[in-house]
C-alpha cells in the first residue's frame, strides 16, 4: 500500500486545525516559481562525524517533481559502523548521568530553534506540506526536546517495611534503532529520539527514503552538542531498514509505519527477542451524535481529516453521522472542501500540499474509483491540480458507500473522507469497532458526559470527545492496539518503553 520498506508511517502538527470556512479560493492559482533548496551535500552521521558517501539518490519535491537534493545510500558496512559507534557511546557517562543528558538536551532544543526556518524550508520541499505546517513541526520538535531537558526521573517504591525496601531503578536499553516515516519525519523522530536520549540510550536513525534531508540536517546540528556516537544515521531503501532491525547490536527498535511492514519488523526482531515499539496504521472513526452543533464542529472535523493531506495515522478516516444531521454535515464538509486552497508547500496561501509520493496518490485515487464503481458519490474533490506535475489530489468528500467498501475498510492515508449515516450510538460504536485497527476514535456531542462514556467503549487507545488527534503532548502517552501496534511513545509510559526497569530488593535488617 505504501512504499519504502521499513520506512512508512503517520502524525500531525499543532497549527493546521484552522477554521476551514474562512478560505475563499480552491487553488493557489497559476504555476508559481518555486525557490529550490541549493544542491548541497548531505551526509550520514556516524560517531560524531560525517560518513563517507559511496552512492546517492535524488530526493524530489512531490509538488513539482524537481530534485531538491541528493541523499546518501548507506551500505551494510555503514550500518555496522553506526551501530558500533552507538554501542561505544553507550558505555560512557552518557548512560549514567541524567543531569548531563538534561543539560545537553536543553542545548539541543536551543540549537534546533535557532535554525528552524532553514529546517522548515527543506522539510516543506521534500515532504510537500505547507511551510507553515513545516515550521510548526519543527517547533514541536523543539518543545519535545525542551520538555525532556526539564524532566526528572520518576521514583517508584514497591515496598517499604522496617527491615526491607523494594525500589524500581532504571537503566538505558543500549543502542536503539529508530525507523521514521515520511509524513511527519521530524515530529515522529522527536517523539522517539527525545525520550530515548533522556533515558540514556544511543540511537541509529533510519529516515524514510523520500524525506531524509531534514533529518540529516537536524542530526548534524545535534551532533555538534551531543557526545560522539550518541546519535547516528543511515539512509536508503527498505533493505537497510531491515538490516537495522536484524542487527545484533541493536537492542530495541521503535518503528512507525504501515501494519504489513510492522509485521515484518516484528518477525525480523523475533529471533533475538528484541524489544519493540510499533506504531502502525490507523482507520480512526469519528461519531457525530444527533445533538452535535454541526456548524461549529464541521471545520474542526475537516481539519482533523485533511491535515497534512490526510497523511496522518490518527486522522479521522471514517465519519459516522447521525441520520438527523447527516445531510447538513455532508453539505458543510463539501463546502469547506470546495474552498480549500491546494498547492505547493512553499506558496504562502497553501492550506494543503500534495501527497508525498506517487504510490500513495494512486492508492487514494483507486479507493475513490472503487467507491464510485460501487454506487458511491464524490460530492467534491479527488482531481489532480491543473498546471502541476506533482502528486496532488483535491480533498474529497464521499457518501453512499457501505461499511464493506474499500474506502471504509482500508486506511486511505490521504485526502478522502467517507461519510456514513447511523441511527443509534450503539450501532455507530459497533460499526466503528468492526475494524482491524485500534489507534484512535472520537465522539462529538453537546452531552460531554454521555460522549465520554461512549468514547470509552471504542476499541482504540487514543480516545477523544469533541476533538480528535490532538498534537503530541510529551506528558501524555500515545500508542495503539489491535493492528495499530503496541507500546507507547511520550508520557511516563513512553519513557518506560525506552528503559529497563529493575527491581532492587534491599534487606536493611541484616545491617
Amino acid at each position: 500500500m505504501r512504499p519504502g520498506g521499513y520506512s512508512v508511517g503517520e502524525h500531525r502538527d499543532s497549527r493546521c486545525a484552522i477554521d476551514a470556512g474562512q478560505s475563499e479560493c480552491r487553488d493557489v492559482g497559476p504555476r508559481i516559481a518555486i525557490r529550490e533548496v541549493s544542491m548541497e551535500a548531505y551526509f550520514n552521521l556516524v560517531g560524531g562525524s560525517s560518513a563517507s558517501v559511496s552512492d546517492v539518490y535524488d530526493v524530489k519535491d512531490p509538488a513539482t517533481l524537481g530534485i531538491v537534493a541528493r541523499a546518501p545510500i548507506s551500505t551494510l558496512a555503514d550500518l555496522d559502523d553506526a551501530v558500533s559507534a552507538g554501542n561505544a557511546a553507550s558505555r560512557g557517562m552518557w548512560a549514567y548521568d541524567l543531569s548531563i543528558r538534561r543539560s545537553l538536551l536543553a542545548q539541543c532544543a536551543s540549537r534546533i530553534e535557532a535554525c528552524s526556518d532553514e529546517l522548515a524550508n527543506v522539510l516543506s520541499q521534500e515532504q510537500g506540506k505547507p511551510v507553515a505546517a513545516a515550521k510548526a513541526e519543527i517547533g514541536l520538535a523543539v518543545r519535545l526536546l525542551a520538555h525532556y531537558a526539564q524532566k526528572d526521573e520518576r521514583k517508584e517504591t514497591l515496598r517499604r517495611r522496617p527491615t526491607e525496601y523494594v525500589d524500581v531503578v532504571r537503566a538505558p536499553i543500549g543502542t536503539v534503532g529508530l525507523i521514521v516515516p515520511w509524513n511527519y519525519p521530524i515530529a515522529i523522530l522527536m517523539m522517539k529520539l527525545a525520550p530515548a536520549l533522556w533515558a540514556g540510550n544511543t540511537v541509529v536513525i533510519k529516515p524514510a527514503p523520500s524525506t531524509p534531508l531534514t533529518t540529516l540536517k537536524l542530526c548534524a546540528r545535534l551532533a555538534e552538542i551531543l557526545p560522539a556516537g550518541v546519535i547516528n544515521t543511515v539512509t536508503g531503501e527498505g533493505d537497510i531498514g531491515q538490516a537495522l532491525v536484524e542487527h545484533a547490536g541493536i537492542r530495541k527498535v521503535s518503528f512507525t509505519g504501515s501494519t504489513p511492514t510492522g509485521i515484518r519488523v516484528m518477525s525480523s526482531a523475533a529471533p533475538m527477542l528484541k524489544r519493540l515499539t510499533l506504531e502502525l496504521g490507523g482507520n480512526d472513526a469519528a461519531i457525530v451524535c444527533h445533538d452535535a452543533n454541526v456548524t461549529a464542529i464541521a471545520p474542526r472535523i475537516f481539519a482533523n481529516a485533511f491535515t497534512n493531506a490526510g497523511q496522518l495515522c490518527c486522522a479521522i478516516k471514517r465519519l459516522y453521522v447521525h441520520r438527523s444531521v447527516f445531510d447538513q454535515m455532508a453539505e458543510r464538509l463539501t463546502d469547506i472542501a470546495r474552498h480549500w486552497r491546494v498547492g505547493p508547500g512553499l506558496h504562502p496561501e497553501t492550506q494543503m500540499g500534495p501527497l508525498n509520493n506517487r504510490a500513495q496518490r494512486d492508492h487514494v485515487r483507486a479507493l475513490l474509483d472503487d467507491a464510485v464503481a460501487h454506487g458511491g458519490t464524490i460530492h467534491v474533490g479527488g482531481e489532480s491540480l491543473a498546471g502541476y506535475d506533482g502528486y496532488f489530489l483535491k480533498p474529497a468528500i464521499v457518501s453512499g458507500v457501505s461499511d464493506e467498501s474499500r474506502i471504509v475498510k482500508e486506511e486511505q492515508f490521504g485526502p478522502a473522507l467517507p461519510v456514513l449515516p447511523f441511527d443509534s450510538v450503539d450501532e455507530a460504536i459497533d460499526r466503528a469497532n468492526a475494524s482491524e485497527f485500534g489507534l484512535g476514535g472520537s465522539i462529538w456531542s453537546s452531552n460531554v458526559i454521555a460522549a465520554a462514556d461512549a468514547a470509552s467503549r471504542l476499541e482504540a487507545v487514543n480516545l477523544y470527545v469533541n476533538q480528535h488527534a490532538v498534537p503530541p503532548d510529551p506528558e501524555l502517552p500515545f500508542g495503539g492496539m489491535k493492528a495499530s501496534g503496541f507500546g507507547y511513545e511520550l508520557g511516563d509510559w513512553g519513557c518506560d518503553d525506552f528503559s529497563i526497569r529493575k527491581v532492587l530488593n534491599v534487606n536493611t535488617g541484616v545491617a
